[in-house]
């Protein structure tokens, strides 16, 4: 007879026991836990630092496993008094409903992968989230034990402490401003910037900060309270934060910082040694007066159950640091930081190629960051890591000591980045000492000797000085002497690494325009580094990476996934979160060569919102971003190849986030993704449960050029992009058919270039002249002797024909006036009368490419473009506004910001075209008419390209009278129409605007599109 559903859940409950035996305690079957109610609980599972969840369970019932899960949520557990947030709806498969007797029950428990649950989460007032939306998640124990252990720690309760965190530090700052004003005697400021390693900031950010730091050490301190430490004194017992706070007397500063100085004999250095120099620098009065505010916040974080997540303070430190801007160091979103970690290490295939059970194995991995900010993924990829070791009979507990001596490694320039770093780190067993960490402060900008340092890059050399680790241990060790700096410098050189996972600093070295504009060298410009010494580490950078795959034009970024390189050992995995450039620009092309040729298993997963701010993975970035995770291999591939995953939406939960991973993981595993260059214009759906969350494709990577593939929601755009870029037009409606094949070439292939803006008119920073022109504008001739077209207007680019906004005037320099001159003629040659659009908005625009009456030098938004046949220029001007045309342009554009298409114009010759040199000359006189007839015509913005006439007609001019190719490609609902409707509710191309254009007979107005409300 089969087992009772009880008898099940008491095995379940041994079963669950057993995959975590010290981390939490499972109840299964107990009655009077739930405080006021005579129910019980099928399984109750308990851990120390989190909140309680609870599993309902049924045999076949589905929905009496939901109203039982529900039930649950809001009761109070009787031992705790803490109240359950989460709960699990558990049903079993007939593999374990049918087994009789306790060891076959936790037998088939442990074998069967068909178990079906849900997780419920009270959110606010009554609500309740469901994970998965609809449909059931399914899997085995071990899948049930993670989800379990990550609901013990519920989102919406982080999110609530955020604020009870963010309060309790500005009431502190502000309580230490009040009583230690600026341009006063008793003003601190400068020695709180001094502790923290920045300068002190109008803002009041620094003393943010340092109440930051203070919280946290109260924090860990209660960690750690009652916990005896071996120390050279003997055996030695924490006291608790409690014992140092009086009614009466207030808070005891003193005691509190020998207890701080006490732990430091044992270790957590990052930790309390800033803390306690920013306490031991107040006066009495006002350490008490800080302190109470910030104890006030620490017990109810500490009450809260997640002390020890980096989810908050994380957040809060990123708001803090005052050089954020300048570092570029934005903070990776906790459920994008699960993700990558997820990723990057998968059940299905260990780090180091041994069992994650394996202790000896894993003990020995090597995991760095090298610009860890707040530690997020470090924390994430240890926490997953420590995870699945204990899942398959490990001790995390065993584990920590050698992960904190030998195996995590964190790297900023940012002192406080790595006290945040190193309390997440060492908080996840604060109860267990370590030997030592490789967490560093790296020195950079200019140094006592002279010389200059440029923080974890400089780690780019093959060897690197021991001085350099040396001084980053001891900034970092708040001034001790580092005991193994000979050790450090080892374990930070090259081939070292299993795993590298980072979201480096997105600065760009350039300052061509942005808020940057008043800034040298802007990647270099933090911790105010003068323009002499910002040139000096752009250079020293560029002699570090000379040789390598990065290119300074594509921003620190590039730099650090070369450092990333040379840092991993054959076999290792790398895990970034990059800008979507990475993807498409040009100044990232030898990067993506690299990653081709270097790298198998390659994922890339992008995010197809209509926002830049919701395509990202950082919080505050603005632009979209991608993750990238491969393994390092010389393994040459016949085709390289990599995973595309394209999600809904940004990930906004940690649980949300794993099961997103497992189901990736799944995919690649069971090899039934679809390809893109397959027979069909469809990706693989991805979902969990029954909810959507995307689609997957298996995509070749081309042997140059961008991975086009990113943020796209409708695949048939990508399909038939993919094959009209090599010549082949094919309906999506009717693949059964031939192709229609169009001559297709790159633009470099057919035209010249004209000059980068800077050529023209450019100043060096030294006052040196670079360009011949001074722009005047509008121009001061009405016919211009050198007219330009430089700037955007989109109102006035509306038609085929584009006037000059601007004239150039050849600069006068007395002593240069021959050379002035020889470079005036020279740019004058390129005058040409195509210009190809570098920002493309195709939310606003009208243009890809602007024709203007006679020659005209092109300019910073509109590049000249070379032919030798000047009659070519109407059939290259009538396919780049064409649709084909647009399509081609979104595929291959740097997609970064919503709504907007950017090229370099060094990458102008690389786009894809119509092949003019294959058009006869019948067909370019045929091309010349057809621009002669529609060149008066107002053309809408990309965005509205399914509502334009102008448009319609251009493509059937074009293709038909042009081309010579059928005219049933461009009827109603034909495939060009079709082609048309799909690229206008493309999220790249719309950016999620809410107004569209009207023409009227006097210009243009905007009104409301109601189709986007």
């Amino acid at each position: 007879m089969p087992a009772r559903e009880d008898t099940i859940n008491t095995a379940l409950g041994e079963v669950l026991q057993e995959l975590r035996p010290t981390s939490w305690r499972v109840l299964a079957e107990e009655q009077r836990t739930l405080r006021g109610s005579a129910k019980r609980p099928d399984v109750l599972i308990e851990e120390p630092a989190g909140w309680p969840v609870v599993i309902e369970a049924e045999r076949e019932n589905h929905t009496s496993a939901e109203t039982d899960a529900l039930a649950r949520l809001g009761a109070v557990v009787e031992s705790s008094g803490r109240e359950i947030e989460s709960a699990v709806a558990l049903v079993y498969p007939p593999d374990v409903r049918g087994q009789t007797g306790g060891k076959a029950i936790r037998a088939a428990l442990r074998k069967t992968d068909g178990l079906e649950y849900a997780l419920y989460t009270a959110t606010s007032g009554d609500a309740v989230d469901r994970l998965p939306s609809s449909g059931w998640l399914r899997g085995n124990v071990r899948d049930l034990a993670m989800l379990a252990h990550r609901a013990s720690t519920p989102a919406p309760r982080i999110e609530r402490l955020v604020d009870t965190l963010e309060y309790g530090v500005s009431s502190a700052a502000g309580v230490f401003e009040q009583r230690h004003p600026e341009h006063t005697g008793v003003h601190l400021g400068p020695e709180i910037a001094e502790i923290l390693g920045q300068s002190d900031d109008q803002a009041g950010q620094t003393r943010l900060m340092a109440m930051a730091v203070l919280i946290n050490a109260l924090i860990f301190h209660e960690s750690l309270a009652r916990t005896e430490f071996m120390v050279d004194s003997g055996q030695r017992r924490v006291s608790s934060v409690y014992e140092y706070v009086s009614d009466t007397s207030g808070f005891d500063q003193q005691r509190i910082v020998s207890e701080w100085r006490a732990i430091l004999e044992v270790n957590y250095w990052p930790i309390f040694a800033t803390a306690s120099a920013i306490l031991d620098l107040m006066p009495v009065a006002t350490g008490d007066d800080v302190l109470r505010p910030l104890w006030s916040a620490a017990q109810q974080l500490i009450r809260g159950g997640v002390t020890k997540s980096h989810d908050l303070t994380g957040v809060i430190f990123q708001r803090l640091i005052a050089d954020r801007k300048l570092l570029a160091t934005y903070y990776t979103r906790p459920a994008a930081a699960a993700l990558l970690a997820a990723l990057a290490l998968p059940v299905d295939r260990p780090l180091g190629g041994a069992d994650w059970g394996d202790a000896d194995t894993i003990a020995a991995l090597q995991i760095g960051d090298f610009a860890c900010g707040t530690g997020t993924l470090l924390a994430a990829a240890y926490s997953r890591l420590s995870v699945l070791h204990e899942l398959h009979g490990g001790d995390p507990k065993a584990l920590h000591p050698p992960m904190m001596k030998h195996g995590l490694h964190g790297l900023d320039v940012l002192n406080i980045a790595v006290h945040l770093t190193a309390a997440m780190l060492a908080g996840s067993h604060p109860d267990v000492p370590f030997d030592g960490e490789c967490l560093l402060t790296m020195p950079y900008g200019e140094q006592s000797d002279g010389s200059v340092a440029v923080g974890s890059l400089d780690l780019l050399a093959e060897q690197v000085q021991p001085g350099l680790i040396g001084q980053a241990a001891a900034i970092t060790a708040g001034g001790r002497e580092p005991e193994e700096v000979a050790n450090l410098v080892d374990r930070v050189g090259h081939d070292k690494f299993d795993l590298v996972i980072m979201n480096p600093p997105f600065t760009r070295p350039t300052n061509h325009e942005g808020e940057h504009a008043d800034v040298p060298i802007p990647a270099y410009a933090a911790f105010d580094n003068p323009p002499e010494v910002q040139e000096l580490l752009s250079e020293r950078v560029k002699s570090l990476a000379r040789g390598a795959a990065s290119d300074g034009n594509a921003g620190l970024p590039s730099y650090f996934v070369e450092l990333a390189h040379r840092k991993l050992r054959p076999g290792g995995t790398l895990a970034l979160v990059l800008p979507l450039s990475a993807l498409s620009g040009k100044s990232w092309d030898a990067t993506r060569r690299e990653l081709r040729s270097s790298y198998a298993d390659l994922i890339v997963i992008t995010i197809s919102e209509a926002s830049s701010y919701s395509s990202s993975f950082s919080a505050d970035t603005g632009m979209a971003e991608c993750l990238i995770i491969a393994r390092q291999s010389d393994r040459a591939e016949v085709e390289p190849r990599a995973t595309f995953v394209i999600l809904d939406r940004q990930p906004m939960a940690v649980s949300h986030s794993a099961l997103l991973a497992d189901q990736i993981a799944y995919a690649i595993r069971s090899n039934t993704i679809r390809r893109l260059n397959g027979g069909a214009p469809a990706m693989t759906p991805l979902a969990i449960g029954e909810e959507s969350v995307g689609h997957i494709w298996d995509c070749p990577l081309p042997d140059e050029g961008p991975w086009p593939v990113a943020g796209i929601v409708d695949a048939s755009l990508a399909f038939t992009a993919y094959h009209l870029e090599q010549g082949r037009f094919i309906s999506v409606t009717s693949l059964d058919e031939h192709p229609v094949l169009l001559p297709v070439a790159k633009i470099e292939q057919i035209a010249g270039r004209g000059p980068v803006h800077r050529d023209i008119t450019g100043v060096e920073r030294d006052g040196t002249i670079r360009g011949p022109f001074e722009r005047v504008s509008p121009p001061v001739n009405p016919i211009p002797t050198h007219p330009l077209l430089w700037h955007h207007d989109a109102k006035r680019e509306r038609a085929l024909i584009v006037e000059p906004d601007s004239e150039g005037l050849v600069r006068e320099v007395a002593d240069r006036q021959e050379e002035i001159n020889r470079k005036a003629s020279r740019i004058e040659s390129t005058a040409s009368r195509a210009h190809y659009n570098l920002d493309l908005r195709f939310n606003s625009q009208s243009l890809i490419v602007a024709m203007t009456e006679r020659k005209c030098i092109g300019g910073v938004a509109w590049p000249s473009v070379i032919f030798s046949e000047p009659n070519h220029e109407y059939a290259f001007a009538l396919w780049s506004n064409s649709t084909l045309g647009l399509l081609l342009r979104w595929w291959v554009s740097n997609k970064t910001q919503s709504g907007r298409g950017r090229v370099t114009v060094t990458g102008v010759p690389g786009i894809p075209t119509l092949d003019t040199r294959a058009l006869t000359e019948e067909q370019h006189v045929a091309a010349q008419e057809a621009f002669d007839a529609l060149r008066d015509l107002r053309f809408l913005p990309f965005d509205q390209i399914d509502e334009d006439p102008a448009r319609a007609e251009l493509d059937r001019r074009l293709l038909v009278d042009v081309l010579g190719l059928p005219a049933s490609l461009c009827d109603p609902d034909g495939p060009i129409d079709l082609l048309r409707r799909k690229l206008a509710r493309e999220p790249q191309i719309h950016g999620g605007k809410k107004s569209r254009v009207v023409f009227t007979d006097k210009g243009e107005k905007t009104e409301k599109r109601r189709d986007r409300d």
